[in-house]
């Protein structure tokens, strides 16, 4: 049944439905990478009232598990803390009964952007947008320092995937000791995993004796484990191109326990 919510409305001008902020895109309107995209219905716009119609601009991030598109947020833990995305047309997101729908349409992943005009635009989320040229920082070469795009919090042991790659791990909350698996060694890997709590935190091998660090080039597993000296302390894990290796570097005044 086509429904619609113009029927029955008295001819003439009405209204002003929905107002847009200037265009958010510079340059030619050819200068710009497209991707097909599944809006979640569920997404709203926080700024917009109502909040279930989207502005053009709306930064977007993907969800990992069902692949859907969202509102960007750096607090959020399903992977829409990764800006992914910047919405290109107003969407509606109810349809006239009320009811969440999700939409597809082309988001853009890539091009020169005005950042005052990107809605929901943060400093995280500008180092995770390298594939756009912000007109803002032309003489920042690659944005910011920042090279981390997720900050994940795990209180319980916790192996890592391929997924993970750029995350910030931390322990805070941890009621003992938690111990991270690195995944299937590759190169290209970069985390990082900050003691937040007076309890040990690990890092292990998935595949043993291939961890570089501190006097010792063929250990498995490092670990902040002294009581009373693990809070602040950060290891930064990356691979040799050969991907043969995990590199470990151990930030702080305690040196950490290897075997």
């Amino acid at each position: 049944m086509l429904m619609t919510d113009a029927y029955g409305i008295v001819p003439g001008i009405t209204t002003t439905r929905e107002t847009y902020e200037a265009e958010f895109r510079w340059g030619s309107s050819f200068q710009g990478v497209f991707a097909n995209a599944l809006i979640d219905g569920a997404a709203v716009d926080s700024g917009n009232s109502p909040t279930y119609e989207l502005r053009p601009g709306l930064l977007l991030g993907q969800n990992l598990t069902t692949g859907k598109y969202k509102q960007y947020s750096a607090t959020a833990t399903d992977g829409t803390e990764v800006a992914a995305g910047i919405l290109l047309e107003a969407l509606r997101m109810q349809d006239f009964s009320g009811n969440a729908v999700d939409r597809f349409y082309a988001v853009l992943v890539g091009g020169p952007v005005q950042a005052s005009k990107i809605l929901g635009l943060d400093l995280m989320a500008r180092q995770q947008m390298d594939k756009f040229i912000f007109d803002d920082i032309f003489n920042i070469p690659g944005h910011h320092w920042y090279p981390f795009k997720r900050w994940q919090t795990k209180t319980s042991n916790y192996t890592i995937v391929a997924s993970d790659n750029y995350s910030v791990f931390n322990n805070l909350g941890a009621g003992g000791a938690v111990v991270f698996t690195l995944p299937t060694i590759a190169n290209g890997y970069f985390f990082e995993f900050i003691c937040m709590v007076d309890q040990t935190l690990q890092v292990s091998s998935n595949e043993g004796s291939n961890i570089v660090t501190f006097g010792n080039v063929t250990a498995s597993t490092a670990a902040f484990s002294t009581g009373g000296s693990r809070i602040g302390n950060i290891f930064r894990v990356f691979t040799n191109a050969a991907a043969t290796k995990w590199i470990l570097e151990q930030v702080g005044n305690v040196a950490a326990v290897l075997t």
